[in-house]
């Protein structure tokens, strides 16, 4: 009796195993392996502007409503802002980010209506120190002034050059 009762477990695991086998990809499919793919910068970010680029795993699906979802935690509950895509782009440029970190995914629509939603990502915002903005602000300054007091200074010699020559 237990040889039968053997054989009847091997066949309940035969059968769950052709069953799942059969089951549609879309079933099975978990947050592991993304229908998009989102990618950033992989070092600190030091102006608070960035690009990241969107993909779908399928060359030929057609993304609509694509959205970028930006939160301070990983589960996207807390600070959550939406920025949506103005057109048909892959790569956009996501910009006013103060210092922190931020989990960055993408949300898109397929044309069957299918949500797909991507991997995340960290990104790191730490701006330059403002004694280090402004004094690169004031060298930049002065190489202004330098320039144009140099152009003023030939100009006039120039042309004061110009009226003693004819006279």
């Amino acid at each position: 009796m237990t040889k039968n009762k053997k054989s009847v477990n091997y066949c309940y695991i035969l059968f769950l195993f052709c069953f799942i086998g059969f089951l549609p990809t879309t079933i099975l499919a978990d947050e592991s392996s993304p229908q998009l793919t989102i990618e950033g910068p992989s070092s600190i970010i030091k102006e608070g502007y960035f690009n990241v680029s969107v993909s779908a795993k399928s060359a030929q699906q057609k993304l609509n409503k694509l959205t970028i979802e930006v939160a301070t935690d990983t589960g996207f509950t807390q600070n959550k802002k939406q920025f949506p895509a103005l057109g048909d782009f892959s790569t956009i440029s996501l910009t006013g980010f103060s210092d922190g970190l931020y989990h960055l995914r993408a949300r898109a629509e397929t044309s069957d209506g299918d949500v797909l939603v991507s991997n995340v990502i960290q990104v790191r915002v730490e701006h330059y120190p403002l004694w280090q903005a402004l004094t690169l602000f004031f060298i930049g300054l002065i190489i202004f002034v330098a320039v144009v007091t140099t152009l003023l200074l030939f100009h006039r010699n120039w042309t004061h050059s110009r009226h003693h020559s004819h006279d």
